[in-house]
């Protein structure tokens, strides 16, 4: 299974599941780069653009080879180009997650509860064996199947690195807060308890 899933299906890990405390308050995605830092991306990459194409200019008007012109030409191309992609990119989830925790705030109210277990799961590991992330594959008793994803850089997380002992097992129990039928497109809570602390 893939880490990815759809944005408003996020993982809330809890110490413990309380009672009648009703759907949890916000949606807890992670933090983004704000719209004004990505202005200021878009204004250095424009910087490096021109700076680029002036290099570029003096590369190929040079008695260099035709081969070295076109690896550093490629290079920095690629490099400029691929910066424009993520920040495109982070503006658009950034906007959805903003729609997704709006829509959470009107809706939360009419969530329901609905218990489930845990039938598949994978975890992204850092090179000291400790968990960045992770995404779960949750079933309900209906056989409603829902794809959540932990997000580590959510404030109530405090960006800390998971052990191993702390991501759900497979076949633990965990609470899915949803309104009406489950799907991608409408956002999703799954709450999973930490099986560290557990007792």
């Amino acid at each position: 299974m893939e880490l990815e899933a759809p944005v408003g299906h996020v993982v809330h890990l809890l110490r413990s599941f309380d009672v009648d405390t009703g759907a949890p308050e916000t949606i807890g995605f992670g933090k983004r780069t704000p719209a004004v830092g990505r202005w200021v991306i878009w204004a250095l990459l424009a910087l490096a653009s021109i700076g680029t194409a002036i290099l570029l200019i003096n590369l190929w008007t040079s008695d260099s080879p035709w081969w070295f012109n076109v690896i550093f030409t490629l290079m920095p191309a690629l490099f400029i180009i691929g910066c424009a992609v993520a920040v495109v990119e982070s503006g658009r989830l950034s906007r959805m997650e903003s729609l997704l925790t709006q829509r959470w705030a009107q809706i939360r109210q009419h969530a329901t509860l609905t218990e489930g277990r845990v039938t598949d799961r994978a975890v992204s590991l850092l090179d000291n064996g400790g968990a960045s992330s992770f995404a779960l594959m949750v079933t309900d008793a209906a056989g409603v199947q829902v794809h959540a994803r932990w997000h580590r850089s959510n404030p109530d997380n405090q960006g800390e690195t998971l052990l191993q002992t702390q991501i759900p097992a497979i076949g633990s129990k965990v609470r899915i807060w949803a309104v009406g039928m489950p799907d991608a497109e409408a956002p999703i809570i799954v709450e999973a308890l930490d099986p560290s602390v557990v007792q």
